[in-house]
């Protein structure tokens, strides 16, 4: 897996990543009803274990057993555990990223048609609280899964080439791959405050 860079406000991590192949699959309605029976299964719970079922039902295809055991494990530490976990004032947050996905299920699964609406989701970093949001339209499905900065760099990365995140932003230190929106025309800046353009990293996961 690769890691998120520093000054990136936008990412892909595990979970994303592959909520995003597998709606677009052949049998992605059977799918994804699948994963919603499985989180709706963790109710009673106050969803406890819910990067097991992600383990079950949207890891299994993309990673191989060690990365799905690594994964599950950063998820149940750093996301899910009230303890250990990042941002100990908004935990429990598995109710939250639980909810919010059923949400997003629901609204992809909705259509009777034989494919659902496909998700195009990025966790969003730098918020100000742990939120999901959901915009929904005919198309898709952006689901944006929003937090505070991590305590430590977390595996992300967006997935392919396909997915391109540009930020603008007024900041200092140099970006790897800056643009000139009027000119579009890419050069490495100074490393001074100032607006800036640039493109948010991406790295594809290898399968090992």
């Amino acid at each position: 897996m690769g890691f998120m860079y520093k000054n990136d406000p936008v990412a892909k991590g595990p979970v994303t990543r592959c909520l995003d192949e597998l709606s677009v699959r052949a049998d992605a309605r059977a799918r994804l009803t699948e994963l919603r029976k499985a989180i709706i299964t963790l109710r009673t719970k106050e969803f406890r274990g819910l990067e097991n079922v992600f383990a079950s039902h949207l890891f299994r295809d993309f990673y191989n057993k060690r990365q799905i055991r690594k994964i599950t494990h950063y998820l149940r530490t750093y996301w899910f555990n009230e303890e250990t976990g990042w941002w100990p004032s908004f935990q429990p947050i598995a109710p939250i990223y639980a909810l919010g996905l059923l949400r997003g299920l629901n609204a992809s699964l909705a259509p009777s048609t034989s494919q659902p609406i496909p998700f195009d989701s990025y966790w969003i970093v730098g918020h100000h609280r742990v939120e999901l949001l959901n915009l929904i339209n005919h198309r898709q499905v952006t689901l944006l899964i929003a937090t505070p900065p991590p305590v430590d760099l977390a595996p992300s990365g967006i997935w392919s080439e396909s997915s391109a995140v540009w930020a603008t932003a007024r900041l200092a230190g140099r970006t790897e791959v800056e643009v000139d929106p009027i000119t579009e025309k890419s050069f490495h800046g100074d490393s001074r405050l100032r607006v800036r353009t640039f493109k948010i990293q991406t790295r594809r996961p290898k399968r090992t």
